[in-house]
């Protein structure tokens, strides 16, 4: 199936329309990519994960324990990530002056730009407007999500690589006073 002037210009005033920041349509061997101006090109380090994303077979369950580590053997240290380690924090839920960023689609949540990169955010860290604090692929499109208010993040819900819904909770954010 080819793609025509009309299909192109279709995904370009899509993303006019929306609040994503930039777009990827592959069809059979053709890729076309798509941003908003001063905006990191699409499959850019800066912007999506390099490599495949590790596979999801289900979605996880919002409290599962982590997976064991597998054993190292040989005489190389073993070096863990800090961003893969990293678990959501406990979220004080009574704080009614947080703001809470919901999951603007479908998809699969990604703490970090690309695997082995530090998280966007961690609990503690400030924000200004705009600034990214995580990307929901879907459909290996990859869509940042931007804080939409500036502040000091108080929890990140999701792990990294889990589904999450529409409207679910990703980033509380305690706004500057």
């Amino acid at each position: 199936m080819p793609l025509s002037s009309d299909d192109i210009r279709i995904v370009i005033d899509a993303l006019d329309r929306s609040t994503w920041d930039q777009a990827e349509i592959v069809v059979d061997d053709v890729r076309i990519a798509v941003g908003r101006k001063d905006m990191p090109a699409p499959g850019s380090a800066a912007a999506a994960p390099a490599g495949p994303p590790p596979a999801v077979a289900a979605p996880a369950p919002a409290h599962a324990a982590p997976a064991p580590e597998p054993a190292v053997t040989g005489s190389a240290p073993a070096v863990a990530s800090a961003a893969a380690t990293a678990e959501p924090q406990p979220y004080d839920a009574s704080t009614a002056d947080d703001h809470v960023l919901a999951a603007p689609s479908v998809g699969v949540f990604w703490r970090s730009p690309s695997p082995g990169a530090p998280p966007f955010v961690e609990v503690g860290s400030h924000v200004a407007v705009g600034d990214t604090v995580g990307i929901v692929e879907v459909m290996k499109l990859m869509n940042n999500v931007g804080a939409d208010v500036a502040g000091t993040v108080t929890a990140v819900f999701p792990a990294n690589a889990e589904h999450v819904e529409f409207g679910t909770p990703l980033v509380a954010i305690r706004p500057d006073a």
